[in-house]
């Protein structure tokens, strides 16, 4: 996590854990790993939009599309997991939650993020989760 800038420490209250998959070669054969980039990064999930529980045939599942919030410098890429910890940059936290980024969008500061403190990178998450 060192090198992030976080100009924007108390709106940030939840942390992130950065997961992206890696092509990996063992004995000719082809597979995925799902490597750890940065763990613990400060971030702020908004703009839920929670949808209710859907039942199909072979399974009910629970699907909502969020936005995450967070300094500019940390590397997100669509596609990456995102293991979200509501809350734990206040030292509460319930059981962490899995999203899927969307593109990042980069909102900058005119003059660096010096003035207002509002230069963040903004992700659009999707969680589709089966219901037990």
């Amino acid at each position: 996590m060192s090198g992030y800038v976080f100009r924007n420490r108390g709106w940030y209250t939840d942390l992130v854990d950065i997961y992206r998959i890696k092509n990996q070669t063992v004995r000719n054969i082809d597979t995925q790993i799902r490597n750890l980039i940065a763990s613990d990064v400060p971030c702020r999930v908004y703009s839920s939009q929670i949808n209710g529980l859907s039942v199909q045939d072979t399974a009910a599942r629970v699907n909502s599309q969020d936005k995450l919030s967070c300094d500019v410098s940390v590397d997100i890429r669509a596609g990456d997991e995102l293991v979200v910890k509501r809350g734990g940059a206040m030292g509460r936290g319930r059981n962490p939650e899995r999203y899927y980024a969307g593109k990042p969008q980069n909102y900058y500061d005119p003059v660096g993020g010096a003035l207002t403190g509002l230069e963040h990178q903004e992700v659009g998450l999707m969680l589709q989760n089966i219901a037990k």
